[in-house]
């Protein structure tokens, strides 16, 4: 029998949030009691908690997230396991020993999930170097994910990991909860949101050992 892993973040009051993006705001306009209907708004970020990036997220008149095809969200993807690496950046030869190929989907498990669920922005993570974005390109993968809302170490100059994931075709998954999951083979199914043009959007994503 398969079994799912729901990776995905609820998005609630008080989350841990990107630093400068508003906070949630969740509304209920309409009751049941009141007007025989149940009805809110819902007010945050693009790129809240468990989110897709688009390549208009980091590219001048690039595509939107809706755009994004549905081959490269789901199918077969591997969680590697970088919870034991001694340096802040996954580089390029951390992947000397795993085989990729084009059109793999592919999930970082670094630690970094422990601060997901708390609400200070924490003061450093593990994220991806730019030799590792280039490996990735060359390798032609689908798809990265990582267990953390951004896979590039903050305010680095220029944004070049995502711009060189994102110009390249490479779907970008952010705030993956991988602290149940096991590394190894599963399938992914990943969600956002078909909002036109929009710079990413938040998804729910599973991964499924069958």
């Amino acid at each position: 029998m398969a079994i799912f892993y729901d990776v995905t973040l609820p998005i609630k009051n008080n989350m841990l949030l990107w630093p400068g993006d508003p906070q949630v705001s969740i509304e209920q306009i309409n009751s049941v009691e009141k007007d025989g209907v149940g009805k809110s708004t819902f007010f945050f970020s693009s790129h809240i908690g468990t989110h897709v990036d688009a390549p208009n997220h980091f590219i001048e008149n690039a595509s939107g997230v809706d755009k994004i095809t549905p081959e490269k969200l789901y199918g077969e993807c591997e969680v590697i396991d970088f919870t034991r690496i001694d340096h802040q950046e996954i580089l390029a030869s951390d992947f000397k020993d795993i085989d990729i190929k084009k059109g793999d989907r592919i999930i970082f498990k670094t630690g970094n999930y422990k601060y997901l669920h708390q609400s200070k922005f924490p003061d450093a993570y593990i994220s991806l170097s730019e030799n590792g974005a280039d490996y990735l390109v060359k390798k032609e993968i689908y798809l990265v994910g990582i267990d953390f809302l951004g896979i590039e170490k903050r305010k680095n100059p220029g944004h070049p990991v995502h711009k060189t994931l994102l110009k390249n075709g490479i779907v970008n998954v952010e705030g993956l909860d991988l602290s149940k999951v096991p590394a190894g083979k599963y399938i992914i199914t990943c969600m956002p949101l078909r909002v036109v043009d929009a710079d990413g959007s938040p998804a729910r994503v599973f991964l499924i050992k069958e």
